[in-house]
């Protein structure tokens, strides 16, 4: 066959190249249109000399675009003249009525032939059921319910259907036949009911079962619902007995059908990789359309029912006639092939308007072959070679079988490399090894905890929403510093690593609200160091989790802490550390064995500054703390009774032996429990003191014993530094037991919780002395705090930090302590960064060495001994001077106190205030009402 050569067919055939390639899948936008697809012309080559050359010259190039085996653009080619015929011949052993589309007919048996390869389409079974009905004749009735002829035609149909689904299942049976009568007997059932139990399904349009009978009841054509179920609406299918229907609408039924089978081949659904495959549209090639033998009506048909139906498919049709009907785009010349690409640009214009008015041509681009006078072009004369090769593209990388399989096979292995048990625990908790860069984790098996370390939002810690948010801030501002730090080398880049205890069991309280509360802390210092500047550091966070009660705290150093503080320079040190457990001290050991310095928030044990040199300590210990509580209980002149749990560790023993020495007492003026709180029996009236010597934990459990054994003669309840974590978690305050009890607690930050609500919502701490030296600490962090929570109509994470803390409605009015203790510690680190770096240097005097700068990075060991140095840092919760002291015994300690603890808006206020002198040999009292 000689391929027709006219001028435009090079333009032609790159048109419908382009028409043939499926768009790559992506996300919808808008609402126009299924995601990656587009709607599709009919398109037609109107001439009179050789037009019909045109889809067989197509046929030839897409059949032979490879071998069997290769991917070809499924297709089929149709002439509508004899397509009637065809029909006929290939139904004539069947008995039944004509088929009513014939040339849809003779196009369904070409587009199942096996010979597109991978790209077979395999199955029109909606089109297949519509066409069965179609040309069934049915006895009459004998009443208006007797449905037992087309209950009998849907089950032959459905057996036919389903043959091959039906083998397996009872080739399985036979296998399970044994010799037991009972055996047997189960073949027999399953034989005989399993599939009349599916049948029924089907029939009944049960969803994964009646997918047929489900869509043909939905679809808008012949009006489903004036039949009450699916065999009413198939009975008026079929040739006897749809003479009152729409015979219009029973082909569109049909087109629509056909169509619908090849949307679910293309349609992308979950892991089916089959549809993600299909990279080209089914192609259609029909000639000598003429009214009289259906190939125009077939046109007409699929452009109304893409115009009813709302639906793209995946149907490009291209067909060829002598001549264009005059009802179809009449007045509108038809243009020349050459201008087919303004055709289409024009019809995708007008198709939103007129599809929306249902016009029977809204579909169809008509183009004209040139007359013998129009020469082909040079382009022309060579198209058929150059624009030869239509065929589908390769399928994205996730759909190729090769990546699956490698994929699979990668998953395997690698679970039989770890263990199933191994990774299924991981998997279930989010303790999966990550790649990114900063991220270290461990699953610890002996305290079912996720462990490790992460400076990037690839990981945080713990299921709290408020914790979350604040790590996710805190890796924000890190991307930040980071930033700035490759925009200008010079400037220092200072990381910190914030240790402590992020997740616990499901049963514990937990301390989430505290130590969000430091990573609030940590949020504002960084906040206030990411601005433009030539000489202040920048300061970057690691987040770094213990596990429960720090129990992992000794191996996160060892395993993960102590690679990455090799790798990573610009650690200066670590914040934090939670709380004072056997754990906590090996770590702090551990950390000074690497040269580590250690800057703890909250830890008071009395012997946790000699397990490292480089160990330094914001809050004074368990003795300025036991002080403090025998100065308040003389002042007003009551009884101390010191309840506490076993002491099982430094904190809780040193702290009980240090009251009991400050209140010269026995063991006769403490309380013990063994398992649970509710053993302890507590000492009532007014001239008692309560004072409680335990985790924060069971603080909760403790108060309600005094209420309980108490009543209204309750004795004064104060609680250790560790209820602070509790005054935070305002979800274990709000119980309707605690209306109206007063508590009192010690506070390792005072001077920031005493600044009130006016340092939250005005970036000002409530009034004082503005010529008071740690006034102007305190100023910085209330504007600080403020500017953070401002945050509330930005973008980023910091701004859902900042969101997040404003619907709440539980969170506390004044800043919490435990945010002005970590703003004080990385505080410390960036003065020290600052002071190192501003230090005069001599250069090398040697005129024959390289000149050098000043290193871009700090030594740890260095900022150890900036810590060190001599002088007051003014920090937000009072002086600093570690030179004095490195466990902070000279740091002030006070007890707050709160009248209504079911009250949330209720600020603190100062009890008594003690600030241990450096001499303490000095007269006593230490301490102060006055605070």
């Amino acid at each position: 066959m000689t391929d027709p050569l006219f001028r435009g067919v090079h333009v032609l055939l790159s048109v419908i190249r382009d028409l043939v390639d499926r768009p790559r899948w992506r996300p919808r936008r808008g609402r126009d249109g299924l995601r990656g697809d587009r709607p599709l012309p009919l398109l037609c080559v109107i001439g009179d000399v050789g037009g019909n050359d045109v889809p067989k010259a197509l046929e030839l190039r897409l059949e032979n675009t490879g071998a069997r085996s290769k991917r070809k653009v499924p297709h089929a080619h149709a002439d509508a003249g004899p397509a009637a015929t065809t029909a006929a011949d290939r139904w004539s052993r069947v008995e039944r009525e004509a088929p009513l589309l014939p040339l849809l007919d003779v196009l369904h048996s070409r587009l199942l032939a096996d010979r597109f390869g991978h790209d077979k389409l395999r199955s029109f079974r909606h089109y297949r059921l519509v066409d069965w009905l179609t040309g069934r004749q049915l006895p009459p009735a004998q009443n208006i319910h007797d449905n037992r002829a087309i209950v009998r035609e849907l089950r032959e149909w459905y057996a036919a259907a389903d043959t091959a689904r039906d083998v397996e299942p009872q080739a399985t049976a036979q296998q399970l036949g044994g010799p037991s009568v009972y055996e047997k007997l189960l073949v027999l059932l399953l034989t005989v009911w399993h599939r009349p139990l599916r049948f029924w399904l089907w029939v009944h349009g049960v969803p994964l079962v009646g997918r047929e009978p489900r869509w043909l009841m939905r679809q808008p054509f012949m009006v489903p619902g004036h039949s009450t179920a699916f065999t009413g609406f198939a009975e008026r299918l079929t040739a006897g007995r749809r003479a009152e229907e729409n015979p219009e609408h029973v082909k569109k039924l049909l087109v629509h059908a056909f169509l619908q089978d090849l949307r679910l081949a293309y349609r992308p659904r979950g892991l089916r990789l089959r549809r993600w495959q299909r990279t080209a549209y089914t192609v259609v090639l029909l000639s000598g359309l003429t009214d009289d033998n259906g190939g125009w009506e077939l046109l007409r048909l699929i452009n109304d029912v893409r115009n009813e139906s709302t639906e793209h498919d995946p149907l490009l049709v291209i067909a060829a006639a002598d001549a264009k009907p005059a009802d179809l785009q009449p007045g509108r010349p038809v243009e020349p092939v050459s201008r087919i690409k303004a055709e289409l640009d024009a019809w995708a214009a007008g198709l939103p308007v007129h599809r929306q008015a249902l016009r029977p041509d809204a579909r169809f681009v008509f183009v004209r072959l040139p007359g013998e006078r129009d020469d082909p072009t040079q382009a022309d004369e060579s198209a058929w070679v150059d624009l030869s090769g239509i065929k589908p593209r390769q399928p994205p990388l996730p759909a190729r079988k090769p990546v699956v399989a490698g994929v699979v096979l990668a998953l395997l292995a690698a679970v039989s490399l770890t263990g199933g048990r191994w990774g299924w625990v991981r998997v279930d908790n989010d303790c999966l090894p990550d790649p990114a860069r900063g991220v270290a984790v461990r699953w610890v098996e002996a305290i079912q905890s996720c462990v490790g370390y992460s400076d990037d939002s690839a990981r945080v810690f713990g299921p709290d929403p408020r914790l979350r948010a604040a790590q996710h801030a805190v890796f924000e501002l890190n991307a930040t510093a980071e930033r700035l730090h490759e925009d200008n080398p010079e400037r220092t880049l200072v990381s910190v690593v914030y240790f402590a205890d992020l997740t616990h069991p499901v049963s514990d309280p937990g301390a989430d609200a505290s130590t969000s509360e430091e990573l609030e802390g940590l949020l504002i210092r960084q906040e206030a160091q990411n601005k433009t500047s030539n000489t202040e550091p920048l300061l970057r966070v690691y987040v770094a989790n213990g596990g429960d009660r720090m129990a992992a705290a000794r191996t996160v150093v060892d395993d993960l802490l102590e690679p990455l503080l090799a790798a990573d320079p610009t650690i200066v040190g670590v914040i934090g550390m939670a709380l004072t457990v056997d754990a906590t001290e090996s770590a702090i050991g551990a950390l000074g064995d690497l040269g580590t310095p250690v800057v703890a928030t909250t830890l008071t044990g009395e012997v946790l500054g000699s397990r490292s040199p480089l160990y330094f300590q914001l809050v004074p210990g368990n003795a300025v703390q036991a002080e403090l509580v025998a100065e308040h209980a003389r002042r007003v002149g009551k009884q101390v009774t010191v309840y506490h749990p076993p002491l099982t560790d430094n904190y809780l023993d040193s702290l009980v032996s240090e009251l009991l020495a400050e209140l010269g007492a026995d063991e006769t003026a403490t309380r013990s429990w063994d398992r649970q709180v509710g053993e302890v029996e507590v000492v009532c009236g007014a001239g008692h003191i309560a004072f409680f010597a335990g985790r924060e934990g069971e603080f909760p459990g403790f108060l309600d014993e005094v209420v309980d054994q108490c009543g209204n003669d309750r004795p004064e309840v104060i609680g250790d530094d560790t209820t602070a974590r509790f005054i935070a978690q305002s979800d274990l305050r709000l119980r309707n037991e605690f209306r109206g009890i007063a508590v009192s607690f010690v506070s390792m930050g005072a001077r920031v919780v005493l600044a009130g609500t006016d340092c939250v919502t005005k970036g000002q701490p409530a009034a004082r002395d503005p010529e008071h030296p740690g006034a102007r600490p305190l100023v910085e962090f209330c504007t600080g705090h403020r500017r953070v929570r401002e945050r509330v109509t930005g973008v980023g994470r910091v701004a859902d930090f900042a969101r997040l803390l404003a619907r709440s409605d539980d969170h506390m009015p004044w800043p919490g302590e435990r945010i002005g203790l970590a703003y004080d510690a990385a505080s410390l680190f960036v003065a020290a960064a600052r002071d190192n770096r501003t230090r005069s240097r001599v250069p090398n005097p040697d005129p024959a060495a390289p000149s050098t700068g000043p290193l871009p990075t700090v030594h740890r060991a260095a900022i150890a001994q900036e810590l060190r140095e001599p002088g007051d840092y003014e920090g937000a919760t009072g002086p600093i001077d570690f030179a004095r002291s490195r466990t902070g015994l000279t740091r002030p300690l006070a007890i707050l106190t709160i009248s209504d603890l079911h009250d949330l808006a209720e600020v603190p206020s100062c009890v008594y205030e003690i600030s241990r002198p450096a001499d303490p040999a000095a007269p006593r009292p230490w301490g102060t009402p006055d605070c």
